[in-house]
This record gives structure tokens, C-alpha cells and sequence, in this order.
């Protein structure tokens, strides 16, 4: 078993995140001691961080981790699936919109290069040889 500190250096994660995962419900320690309140992970537990982390790293919520995976069981596909295709959809349209807010930045910046442009014309001066009028 591992200390909190430990663990956290083994996952590589900040001990105050393994105390929010355990508030939330994610990670529980495997053994907490009633009189010093130390917390302690089995190497097995760092697996279930390993798939909290991917999961995160993917976009969902730590609610929609928690519901996917529940009580620890292995998370079923189509759910994950679902779950996944729902995140590409949200992605798509955040893409979409920030795609439009660059479009529109891009038009206003032309716009004040535009305006800052003091003649807009291009003049050309050209001599011209006289020509005899009849």
C-alpha cells in the first residue's frame, strides 16, 4: 500500500487531486487510517486513476466519469461510445463557432487596414508625348 504522497508521485498527479477524486467519489482510498487519517492506494487503484485521467483528457466532465464509471466495473463500450460520440458533437460545434469568431476577426481586421489606408486608389502619373490637333 502507498501513502497518498507516494501514490500521487507514482500517477504523477497532485495529491490534492487524489483528494478531490476521493471527495467526488472517483478514487476512494483503499485503507484510510482512523487515527492519523492517512490515506493509502493499492497499486490496482492506478489503473482506475489511468482511465479517470484518459477520460478527463478526452473532454468529459468528472460527473460523466463518475457515471461511466460507477462502482468500479469494467465501463461497457456502447456506453463509452455514446458518451464519445456526444463529446465529438459538442467539439464540432465549439470548432464551428470558433471557426466563425476567426472569419469575423479576420474581416475586421481588413476592414481597420482598410480604413487606416489613406488612399485607397492607386494613382499613376504618366506623361504623354503632345499630340498634334488637326
Amino acid at each position: 500500500m502507498f501513502k497518498i504522497g507516494d501514490f500521487s508521485r507514482l500517477a504523477q498527479v497532485s495529491v490534492r487531486m487524489l483528494r478531490h477524486y476521493d471527495k467526488l467519489g472517483l478514487l476512494t482510498p483503499s485503507h484510510i487510517d482512523r487515527f492519523t487519517g492517512y490515506r493509502y492506494y493499492t497499486i490496482d487503484q492506478l489503473a482506475r486513476l489511468n482511465r479517470i485521467l484518459a477520460l478527463n483528457g478526452l473532454g468529459l466532465t468528472l460527473q460523466e466519469i463518475a457515471d461511466l464509471l460507477g462502482d468500479g466495473s469494467e465501463v461497457p463500450v456502447d456506453q463509452l461510445r455514446g458518451m464519445l460520440v456526444l463529446r465529438r458533437k459538442e467539439l464540432e460545434r465549439e470548432l464551428a463557432d470558433k471557426r466563425w469568431q476567426l472569419a469575423s476577426v479576420e474581416a475586421r481586421l481588413q476592414q481597420i487596414e482598410q480604413e487606416n489606408d489613406p488612399d485607397p486608389y492607386e494613382v499613376i502619373v504618366k506623361s504623354l508625348e503632345p499630340l498634334p490637333v488637326a
